[in-house]
Parts: structure tokens; C-alpha cells; sequence
């Protein structure tokens, strides 16, 4: 696979694609028949082919010597077809191509703060799907379009799981939001492009505790130049939240770094993740050395056994 230096320029679309993607999604099969349609040349569809495949969105069959071409059967593709099918009054080849698509992710994740474009054509995008409906007054996607929705979350976890394999075919990816993920891959394996940042348990020995795994862990962001010590904590717990064994890592790094911690930026950042109350639990814990009913941290005896093992101060 090519690979791009952002995942955005690989999962934009044109509107070439997106007018070649409703044709196959009508039942055009035949590349002449395409061709003769949208006018277009056949290199020029080829050209386009090839990036509705790269999306996962398109396959080409041989047939008595001719080659067809079909919605792929990927489930984002499918939704994209149905949804292209059943709202056949929008202008799709609009309302998805360029910087929309990626504000409408934005929109998905009620991101208030979208930075992808100058205020103007962030406007001139806004103004666009509200003519259509699509997204409401208050800058949500509409419930009606149900199908967008789905295809939004869909395609995302596509691009997460192909970027995925990039780094690695070992790769896991532990949680996803957006075009951001934290992934799992085997020890010493090397990123073979940019934006994956060295996360969690991988970079415990920056802060003098030599954890041993046979895992490396990294969190893909386009948003991100480095990461912080509160993204590596956060990271740490999102490797299995429920898990009594991380959230002792966790607390230990926390203890080790209390006096670096940004709480501020640590809480707002957790709630991106959902920890937000694992965090402010994790602070009563060693505030409180009591361990809550509630939540699956360990006993302060525990803790401190496991801190005294990676000379941590607990005390």
C-alpha cells in the first residue's frame, strides 16, 4: 500500500470519485458504460478506480474478458452504497468531497474547537450542510441521516485498522476515536510512518521505572507533535481500563511524577478518553489510601509492595 503523510489526504475524496463511486452504488458495472455516463477517459477512471479500492470502497472483477467493478464488501462500503441509495436527492459528490468529510468527523465527535480549516471555508462548509440538512442549527449531524452516521464511524475504523497494519500485521488496536488510536504491536517493531508517538509502558523508563513487556505501545495523531507525561498516563490505563495490574502502573507513575502532573490538562484530557473518573479515583486513592468499592484498584498494602519494587516513594 502507498503510503500518505497524513491519513487525511488518504481518505479525502474528490468529486471524480464520489460521481464514479454513485454510478457502481446505481448498478453501472461496466467501465465503458461508466465512462460514457460521467464523460470521463479511461485512464482517468482507472486513475480513480485505483483510490476508490485504496478506501476500500470499490473491487474490479474479470468477466468473459471484460473488467466490472462493484461495491467492495467492506461494511463501510456498503453503508456508503445504501446510504447514496436511499438519500438519492443529495449531492454526495458534494457534501463529502474536499475538507467536508473531515469536519464532518469533527461534527461526529462534537469537537467545538475545529481547527481544520481558515474560519471562512469552515463557514462556507457549515453554511453548505445545513442547506441540505445534514447537519442541525446547532452543528450536529442529523439523526435523520442515520446512514452518514454509521458510514462516518465506519470508515474511520477502516483507515484505523489499514494504518494499523502498516506498522505491523501484529499490530492490535486497544482504542480508537476519530482518526486517533493507541495500538499494540510486538517488541522492537518500528513505525514506517509518521505521527505514531511511543506511548504507555514504552516509555516507563523515561520516568525510572523499568517496566519489562514484550509489547511497545503507540497512539497514532495527526493533532499531536509529542506527547505529554499525562497523555502517557492516560494511555497506560486505556491499555485495559477494568485492569487492576495497569492501574497500578498508572498509580505508580502518577506517584513518581506527582509534582510534573498538569491536573488540569490531565482531567480535560480524560475525558476524551472516558477515564475521567478513573483519574479523579486514582488521586482519591493515593490521597485517601483507601480503595474504592466501586472501582478495581489494588489495596494501599499492594500498592506499596509494588511501589517499594520500583523504588517508588509512597509513603
Amino acid at each position: 500500500m502507498e503510503l500518505m503523510k497524513t491519513a487525511s489526504s488518504e481518505y479525502s475524496f474528490s468529486k471524480a470519485e464520489l460521481k464514479i463511486l454513485e454510478e457502481i452504488a446505481k448498478g453501472k458495472h461496466d467501465l465503458s458504460s461508466i465512462e460514457t455516463t460521467l464523460s470521463v477517459s479511461p485512464s482517468l477512471l482507472s486513475y480513480n478506480l485505483q483510490k476508490l479500492q485504496t478506501k476500500g470502497l470499490a473491487r474490479t472483477v474479470k468477466k468473459n474478458n471484460k473488467k466490472q467493478v462493484f461495491i467492495a464488501d467492506f461494511k463501510h462500503a456498503i453503508v456508503l452504497r445504501d446510504l447514496i441509495l436511499t438519500y438519492d436527492y443529495v449531492d454526495w459528490d458534494n457534501i463529502l468531497s474536499g475538507k467536508a468529510l473531515r469536519i464532518l468527523f469533527e461534527l461526529l465527535e462534537n469537537n467545538k474547537n475545529l481547527a481544520t480549516a481558515p474560519k471562512s471555508t469552515l463557514w462556507r462548509y457549515r453554511r453548505n450542510l445545513k442547506a441540505r440538512g445534514i447537519i442541525t442549527p446547532t452543528n450536529a449531524i442529523n439523526p435523520q441521516f442515520n446512514l452518514l452516521i454509521e458510514f462516518l464511524r465506519e470508515y474511520q475504523k477502516f483507515f484505523a485498522n489499514k494504518l494499523a497494519r502498516t506498522f505491523s500485521e501484529n499490530s492490535a488496536i486497544l482504542w480508537q476515536k476519530d482518526m486517533e488510536f493507541l495500538i499494540r504491536v510486538p517488541n522492537d517493531t518500528k513505525p514506517s510512518m509518521p505521527n505514531f508517538f511511543k506511548t504507555a509502558l514504552s516509555v516507563f523508563p523515561q520516568y525510572d521505572l523499568p517496566l519489562i513487556s514484550e509489547f511497545d505501545y503507540y497512539f497514532y495523531s495527526t493533532n499531536k507533535k509529542t506527547l505529554k507525561l499525562e497523555d502517557v498516563l492516560l494511555h497506560t490505563l486505556l491499555i485495559e481500563p477494568t485492569n487492576v495490574r495497569y492501574k497500578t502502573y498508572a498509580l505508580l507513575l502518577l506517584k513518581k511524577t506527582c509534582q510534573q502532573i498538569d491536573k488540569t490538562y490531565l482531567l480535560q484530557a480524560a475525558n476524551r478518553f472516558g477515564l475521567a473518573n478513573e483519574i479523579t479515583k486514582l488521586f482519591q486513592f493515593l490521597d485517601t489510601h483507601v480503595q474504592p468499592k466501586d472501582h478495581s484498584l489494588p489495596t494501599w498494602e499492594e500498592f506499596i509492595t509494588k511501589a517499594k519494587d520500583y523504588l517508588v516513594t509512597a509513603e
